[in-house]
């Protein structure tokens, strides 16, 4: 089965959240991971706003919403 690539702005999107991930529980831990994979689709679809600010407060952002979608 193969599905069509998402657009460059929801492919950058999503790539910006997961390394956010990355950086809090590690790579590995991350890469195998199916629902944080979902959580940055779904994220990276919604078009929201990326956060401002520093590495450490991005983190909090997707922790604390990752924390209010799951």
């Amino acid at each position: 089965m193969t599905y069509p690539l998402p657009s460059p702005d929801v492919l950058q999107s999503y790539n910006f959240a997961m390394s956010s991930f990355s950086r809090m529980y590690g790579v590995k831990s991350i890469q195998s991971n199916v629902n944080v994979h979902k959580f940055c689709v779904k994220w990276a679809e919604s078009k929201a706003l990326p956060p401002n600010g520093t590495l450490t407060s991005v983190d909090f952002y997707f922790r604390d919403l990752w924390n209010t979608w799951s």
